[in-house]
């Protein structure tokens, strides 16, 4: 019997380890309380993302020093300000229309919509990198787009909520992130390119937040509890740990507890919030889910030949 001999370019998927998989569920289950913690602002949206980008800046700062211990050449910014200044721009145009999203919709709406930015991401690779998706990518984002419309109650587009509205233009913000993310990843390491990338959200939410005349300083010690929170435990480590995992699992494990999050948002807005999802909301979310996990890599698949679209991120 001949063995079976793997192309060179291919790699097998790791598997997971312990480190991996506890990394991936504390991650995911960290980033779906976002959403809630939102609802709890006593500043304005927009403010709260600031806060948000900016309180995550030093963590992200000390994770990127450690990645480069050891490195004898620090990486040069100058070559890629413009792009890095248009990610920032992007992610702080996504969180602020999140938390803008979040007010204005039901928690659950706001997350299972905003999932589709993985999807829309594909999309803008085939436009821009030339890498083209498989036929199932694209049903996927016919299949997302119908869930979100069903998740906003089936209206006519001109009566759709702010907040479905504003969710959705969250996650094409996202994915626009992604791709300029994935230009950089060229000239820089992940952590330096999130690390700037929300420095400079962080500068733009806080202008948006003045020029808008928000509310910027928490008045209470439980205002001042959700910013860290949002900050340091939501952004920094829950995306952090989901980073971590990225490349201690299998790609298709991954996808499955990252598709969680939505449905583990929505039930933490019904337990915390009284955010029941009725029956139109739960078909929505689960076509979007279906979606979403119709547009990753196969499970099935005993070699990965490209990274997964994107992490979670709420």
């Amino acid at each position: 019997m001949n063995a079976k001999v793997e192309p060179e370019t291919a790699k097998r998927a790791p598997a997971a380890d312990r480190i991996g998989v506890i990394a991936l569920l504390t991650g995911t289950a960290i980033i779906a309380w976002s959403g809630i913690l939102v609802r709890f602002l006593d500043v304005g949206p927009l403010a709260g993302a600031a806060w948000r980008m900016g309180l995550a800046v030093p963590a992200l700062a000390v994770w990127a020093g450690v990645a480069r211990r050891g490195q004898t050449q620090a990486p040069d910014l100058r070559r890629v300000a413009v792009p890095l200044i248009f990610a920032g721009l992007a992610f702080a145009i996504d969180v602020g229309l999140f938390h803008i999203a979040i007010n204005g919709t039901k928690v659950a709406n706001a997350t299972f919509i905003g999932n589709v930015a993985p999807i829309l991401a594909v999309i803008g690779g085939a436009i821009f990198f030339e890498e083209h998706a498989p036929w199932r990518v694209w049903l996927a984002l016919a299949l997302a787009l119908v869930g979100a419309w069903v998740m906003a109650g089936m209206v006519a587009p001109s009566q759709v909520r702010h907040g479905d509205a504003f969710a959705f233009a969250a996650a094409t913000a996202y994915a626009s992130y992604l791709l300029i993310i994935k230009l950089l990843r060229a000239d820089l390491d992940a952590p330096t390119a999130t690390l700037w990338s929300a420095a400079v959200s962080a500068v733009a939410l806080t202008i948006a937040a003045l020029l808008h005349r928000e509310t910027m300083i928490p008045s209470t010690v439980l205002g001042w509890t959700i910013v860290v929170l949002l900050g340091v435990v939501s952004h920094a480590i829950g995306q952090g740990l989901t980073s971590v995992a990225v490349g201690r699992a299998p790609v298709g494990l991954i996808a499955l507890v990252i598709l969680a999050q939505p449905p583990f948002s929505a039930l933490f807005a019904w337990g915390v919030l009284g955010e029941a999802m009725t029956a139109l909301q739960m078909t929505g979310g689960a076509i979007i889910l279906a979606a979403v996990l119709l547009s990753r890599p196969s499970m099935a698949s005993p070699t990965i030949r490209v990274p997964p679209s994107g992490t979670a991120r709420r």
